[in-house]
């Protein structure tokens, strides 16, 4: 059972994706001085203050944890850039640098990169630097779980022992096991509800209870016959929003008390058994190892705090650094994060534009600065210059892109913003619908006709309110007709040209029916044309009657295949056969008004 869970093929969901192991050799690391240097690999860069080659040596250990990690569970971080790792040569180095009085290592992580904070000679230095990479791996595959469980599965993965010949999940946690033995427990829905920034884990004393409760607990639930079979349903109760103590209740069908008692009893007679592992090698490792320079390990930590979010002493690291290198990119963009950060837009666009005109090479500060000239009225070369850079530094920058293709595209520069469009890698489905409006947009701009009906059909399947789907098909009748000119009557009944738009190659559209005329269409015998002053009249003679109807004003009928002249009065005998298109009349002294005839 314990074996399955940690090995075994398939494993439980919820350790296949959270398992984390730390190689820990025997041996003691030996420092070469106080010089900090640099141990580089594809997935590690480690900055060590002993010297390089305790550098290359701590490389080689997390690369042997990652090489077993992913044969052991098959997941594998893809796609994240190197995992940074600040190693201290002492406790008292590690000092001003840590983030609270109980934290001997730490882990902080931000959407694209991973740090590592710990000391090298500490007593259960690497194993708690285990525990802080197992953060690492749950951060990375985006897994939100309460802090007990968290940390106490942080806690088990610590203790793994590789290497040697060893390889081993020991189990061994003899200091939670004596607290746990002498001290009074916090009772279990405490700790099941206390938040990542309790006061409890503020103090030593109360840290400690905390780690060693949440390590039981969890190995309990994790690799106990009675609990382990049930514990990927907890995960899955705890990651759909119940509280610990409602998807504890409910997954294992016992009260908290029941649990609690099965929990002392685990303790008291647990006598861990250590569980082999296979063996797992990093493979070859190519690794470059290089001094560091104050300047550069210093930015390191100002990152670590940053990602931690302790912006003050991000703030105060990144000042110095800037003051040293007026001119580095980077430490202007960070500037401009942490403005961000304290609500000051206009600090954060002042410092990115100085990074960004001094080639800082991170895509999305590009991109955010955009976003914040934009909403600051900036120009719009200013803002496309930075979502050109941003796409030149990440190509598959899909957010970055699409701007930039919009900002084209109202710029009246279609070719290049239906390049942009044409460009992402793929269309989410939260911006298919306005992705697809755009692309139809764009498509009629460049007479595209048929593509831009296609991309207004495809927009119109997204739209979810009655006004996306009218856009749309407003869209399409757009791509399936011209613009033409007709005539309207003003406020002041004066004839005007407005525009309009009628079906794509139309040639019989007549300018001079009016928005809103009543057309009826008639077929006759041409026989009268009376002539009064400015006013005229044509008699139709149809199969239903007579016909008369008025022509105000005759140049704004259509004529089609009319004589060269028409002569007032009766028509000569074998009148013509005209179709006449008429607006019914509101008055009741005419019919209708002319608005065309075709001769035949």
């Amino acid at each position: 059972m314990i074996g399955s869970i940690v090995l075994g093929s398939p494993m439980p969901v919820a350790l296949h994706r959270l398992a984390a192991f730390l190689l820990l050799c025997g041996a003691a690391l030996a420092g070469d001085g106080a010089t900090w240097a640099v141990a580089k690999s594809e997935h590690f860069e480690v900055y060590s203050q002993a010297g390089g080659s305790t550098a290359r040596v701590a490389l080689m250990w997390f690369e042997q944890l990652r090489a077993f990690f992913r044969s052991q569970t098959g997941f594998e971080l893809a796609g994240r850039p190197p995992v940074r790792v600040i190693a201290f040569r002492s406790a008292k180095d590690y000092e001003p640098y840590r983030l609270r009085s109980a934290a001997d290592a730490y882990y902080a992580g931000t959407e694209s990169r991973d740090y590592i904070v710990m000391t090298l000679s500490a007593p259960g230095g690497f194993r708690v630097a285990a525990h802080e990479y197992a953060h690492l791996v749950l951060h990375a595959v985006g897994l939100q779980l309460p802090p007990w469980l968290g940390e106490g599965l942080a806690e088990v993965f610590s203790t793994v022992r590789l290497g040697e010949g060893v390889n081993q999940l020991s189990g061994k946690m003899p200091a939670h096991a004596q607290l746990l033995r002498r001290r009074a427990w916090m009772p279990l829905a405490q700790l099941l509800a206390l938040p990542p920034e309790s006061p409890v884990r503020a103090d030593p004393d109360g840290a400690a209870l905390f780690y060693a409760q949440s390590w039981a607990l969890t190995e309990m639930l994790a690799l106990s016959p009675d609990y382990g079979v049930g514990f990927p349903a907890l995960i899955a109760a705890l990651t759909s929003g119940l509280t610990g103590a409602q998807a504890l209740t409910s997954v294992y069908a016992k009260s908290l008390d029941a649990i609690t008692r099965d929990l002392h009893a685990w303790c008291g007679k647990r006598l861990p058994a250590p569980i082999p592992l296979a063996a797992a090698a990093p493979g070859s490792v190519a690794v470059e190892v290089s001094p560091v320079s104050p300047f550069v390990w210093r930015s390191r930590l100002a990152e670590v705090f940053l990602a931690a979010g302790d912006v003050a002493r991000a703030e105060s690291l990144y000042r110095d650094l800037a003051r040293e290198a007026p001119e580095n990119a980077d430490c202007r963009a960070a500037l401009g994060l942490i403005a961000l950060r304290q609500g000051d837009r206009d600090g954060a666009r002042r410092e990115w534009k100085r990074a960004i005109d001094q080639h800082v090479a991170d895509a999305t500060l590009c991109y955010r600065y955009a976003l914040l000239a934009d909403s600051a009225g900036l120009p719009r070369d200013e803002i496309r210059t930075a979502l050109e850079r941003a796409v030149a530094l990440q190509p598959d920058f899909d957010d970055a892109r699409y701007t930039l293709a919009l900002l084209e595209k109202n710029s009246g520069n279609y070719e290049a913003a239906l390049a942009l469009f044409r460009g992402l890698r793929a269309v989410a489905s939260a911006r298919a619908y306005s992705y697809w409006t755009a692309m139809a947009d764009t498509l009629n701009e460049l007479g595209r006709r048929e593509e831009a009906h296609a991309a207004a059909v495809t927009a119109r399947r997204y739209a979810a309110t009655p006004d996306e789907h009218a856009r749309a098909a407003q869209l399409a009748w757009v791509a399936e007709s011209d613009v033409a000119v007709q005539f309207a009557s003003g406020a002041d009944g004066r004839p005007q040209l407005v525009t309009t738009r009628v079906p794509h190659q139309t040639p019989d559209f007549n300018p001079f029916i009016e928005p809103g005329d009543d057309i009826r269409r008639v077929q006759g015998a041409f026989r009268e044309l009376v002539c009064a002053g400015t006013d005229a009249r044509i008699v139709v003679d149809t199969a239903e009657g007579s016909l008369t109807l008025a022509i105000p004003d005759p140049l704004r009928v259509q004529m089609r295949n009319a004589p060269p002249e028409l002569i007032c009065g009766m028509q000569p005998a074998g009148a013509a056969t005209v179709t006449v298109e008429y607006a019914v009349a509101q008055e009741a002294a005419t019919r209708g008004i002319v608005r065309g005839m075709t001769f035949r």
